[in-house]
Parts: C-alpha cells; structure tokens; sequence
C-alpha cells in the first residue's frame, strides 16, 4: 500500500512539472551600457561633472548595478542602481575621473560587455555641459 501512495506522489509531482512553463532565462545584462552621445570638441568625448544617461538593455526585471572601471590594479566605482522597467534599466552617470572608462552593468551576478568611453574636462553643468 505504501508503495502505491509513494508512486502516486511521484506522479503527480511528475505530472505538476511537466505542466508548468519553462523558467525564464537567468537575468542578465543583454549588451553593453550606452553612455549617450558626448557634446563638445570631440563628439564621442564625455565631460567629468556632466550628466549622461547611461542604460543597458536587460532580459528581465530585478536590479541592475552600474559600475565606472579605469582598468587593471584599480577599483571600481559605484554609478548606481536602478531596477529594470521593461528591457532596460537606466541610471544617471557624472564622470568623475578623466581617462578611458570602462562602463558595465551586473545583474543577478552576470556582467554585462563594456562599453569604452573617454572621459575628458567637462565644462558647465548636467545638459549644457561640453567636453574638451
């Protein structure tokens, strides 16, 4: 008897799996942090103290850290968080440092691809702000 009511659970787990949607794929960055179009001198250049919006397209909702990496022997730094809306999440980047960026997104622990970005003096403020 015992046996029976062991196979009938069984089956009906079997059964209750087979039933139920396929789970979504791990939630991940889908591509690489697009800083928006630099103003000044030089249009791919961003300004330190001027204000960008930085997003990354996602695969699904939850948190999304951004981070600003000058490379190899330093350490990251924090841009921000912000919860995925639809297939993106977007945060507002203020370089802070001069040189070559390294901007990515983290997600449910996957890193997203890296976006290169030179950062260069920025003159004014938020919008109006051009880079040298």
């Amino acid at each position: 008897m015992k046996s029976r009511i062991t196979a009938a659970v069984v089956t009906s787990f079997a059964a209750l799996a087979l039933a139920l949607p396929a789970a979504p794929a791990e939630a991940a960055p889908q591509g690489r942090p697009d800083p928006g179009q630099g103003i000044g001198f030089f249009s791919t250049n961003h300004g330190v103290g001027c204000s960008y919006s930085l997003t990354v397209p996602v695969n699904a909702s939850g948190l999304v850290s951004f981070y600003d990496w000058k490379g190899p022997g330093y350490p990251p730094l924090l841009i921000g968080r912000a919860m995925a809306s639809g297939a993106n999440a977007a945060v507002t980047w203020w370089p802070q440092r001069e040189g070559l960026r390294r901007i990515y997104a983290v997600q449910n622990g996957e890193k997203s691809q890296t976006a290169r970005v030179r950062v260069t003096r920025g003159y004014g403020s938020g919008g109006l702000c051009f880079a040298a």
